[in-house]
């Protein structure tokens, strides 16, 4: 074997160090269950970090206080006092356990503890979810250990109605309405092009079925045939009727009409409206509209799979990923299409983490936290990077000031917080959390009190769930 370049057991420098040398490292020498006692135990741990212990990666699982823990099998982590790194013992297999506890009666060790393989916070549990690459790549299970949506948000899927009794979607999906025929839509088998975009943005996480989209926001399907004047009406339907996040998966991204509704959403409903950033190669003579946020497509590698040009702002996965599709199944597909609803879907989660962001603010933040795979800051081919969904969602949650404590006193509501530096205060309050409509206090009175702050709401109503946001000074 090529790798091996010394026997068991070998001097380096002046001292005896144990263990079998190969590519990268060292495999520790196995030692029984009766040498634990020897004085020379330390030098027979490889430090963490030099240690090879891949090829014998076994999984051992025991029951212990009624869980159960699944570790790595001849593998026990020690720290030795007065030693600086952690190290791996490698211990007769089957007596992990036992190696632990005669290690901890040492007076030279610190502390022992077995190799134990720890469980994300939050693993859906849709059967279908490994098929879908995209989610580890931008690190939605980090961004779920925060939130995976909330059904106060909204987001319009504006093409024909996809399916809206998919087993993945039925659930989450409101009625929508026709901008043609200017009439309700309450029921469709759909087509494969928006049930693909609607999983991807909101097919239900955590459900036992099927896969699992950004977030639990709910769906509304908007029915366009595809004319600029539709996509904007539709923009101003889901504007007048309090949808934030809009997805429309057209060309047409450069549309000065289509771009007049996406400031209309943005101010109405401090929304944000999203388009396609173009399937095909090369580059696309775009405008760069301000109040449309285009987004091109990566593969599971990272590569700019779609066209380029000033009109992007931010990429995301598209290329060859797994959705919803009509018949209640599911599929591959490929296209800026699909990049762009799970974009929306991202957007949507972030507003249900701080309802009191703006559609752009909540743009700006996966802005800072794309991943920057093209030149340093802005480009014509990722935008401000490909989406990390995850420390998106972390930056979300850094902007929710915590309520220190609440009092109802005279029909006045005092919201203490914490005082922070170059910053103003908003307080914002809602009658309801069911279908929360957050409105501004613009009444309130800010106390000043050392390192707290006090906002009193001189009208608290019989009801009233409240909100504090950070203004940047």
């Amino acid at each position: 074997m090529s790798w091996l370049r010394c026997r068991l057991g070998f001097v380096l420098g002046a001292f005896l160090v144990f263990g079998l040398e190969v590519e990268g490292g060292r495999i520790p020498e196995r030692v029984g269950i009766g040498e634990l006692g020897r004085n020379d135990l330390a030098a027979r741990a490889v430090p963490l970090g030099e240690a090879v212990i891949g090829r014998f990666d076994k999984v051992a699982v025991m029951r212990r206080g009624g869980e159960e823990w699944r570790f790595k099998r001849e593998v026990v982590l020690v720290k030795f006092k007065g030693l600086e790194k952690v190290r791996v013992l490698r211990v007769e297999e089957g007596r992990e356990w036992e190696a632990v506890l005669a290690l901890r009666q040492r007076k030279d060790v610190a502390f022992a503890e077995l190799d134990t393989y720890q469980e994300r916070q939050f693993k859906p549990n849709d059967p279908l979810r490994s098929n879908q690459w995209h989610h580890p790549v931008i690190g939605s299970f980090e961004a779920w250990n925060y939130s995976r949506g909330e059904p106060f948000v909204r987001i319009a899927i504006v093409d024909a109605p996809f399916q809206m009794n998919h087993p993945d979607l039925a659930a989450q999906t409101d009625a929508g309405w026709d901008a043609v025929d200017e009439v309700p839509v309450t029921s469709s088998s759909g087509i494969e092009h928006s049930t693909i975009c609607a999983g991807m943005a909101a097919a239900g996480i955590n459900n036992m079925v099927g896969v699992a989209g950004a977030g639990n926001c709910r769906l509304v399907p908007i029915n366009i045939n595809g004319a600029l004047s539709e996509m904007h009406n539709a923009v101003v339907w889901a504007a007048d009727h309090g949808i934030r996040v809009v997805s429309i998966s057209w060309t047409g991204g450069n549309s000065d009409t289509v771009n007049e509704a996406g400031e209309y959403l943005r101010t109405k409903a401090r929304g944000v409206l999203l388009m396609a950033g173009v399937n095909g190669t090369g580059f696309l003579d775009y405008t760069n509209q301000p109040s449309i946020y285009c987004i091109s497509m990566t593969d599971a590698a990272d590569n700019m799979r779609s066209r380029f040009g000033n009109h992007i702002d931010l990429a995301a996965p598209g290329w060859d990923v797994y959705s919803t599709t009509i018949g209640g199944g599911y599929r591959f597909d490929t296209g800026t299409s699909y990049a762009t609803p799970l974009v929306a879907g991202i957007a949507g989660v972030l507003l249900g983490i701080n309802p009191i962001l703006t559609g752009d603010e909540a743009m700006e933040l996966l802005k800072d936290t794309a991943q920057d795979f093209g030149s340093t800051g802005w480009d014509q081919f990722f935008g401000w990077g490909r989406v990390n969904f995850g420390a998106a969602a972390v930056a979300a949650r850094a902007t929710v000031p915590a309520i220190t404590s609440m009092v109802v006193s005279n029909e006045q509501a005092l919201v203490e917080t914490e005082l922070k530096a170059d910053v103003s205060y908003e307080l914002w309050k809602t009658g309801g959390l069911e279908t929360p409509a957050w409105e501004r206090v613009t009444n309130a009175v800010t106390i000043m009190n050392g390192a707290r702050v006090t906002l009193v709401d001189p009208v608290a109503g019989q009801k009233s769930f409240y909100r504090i946001r950070f203004v940047s000074r």
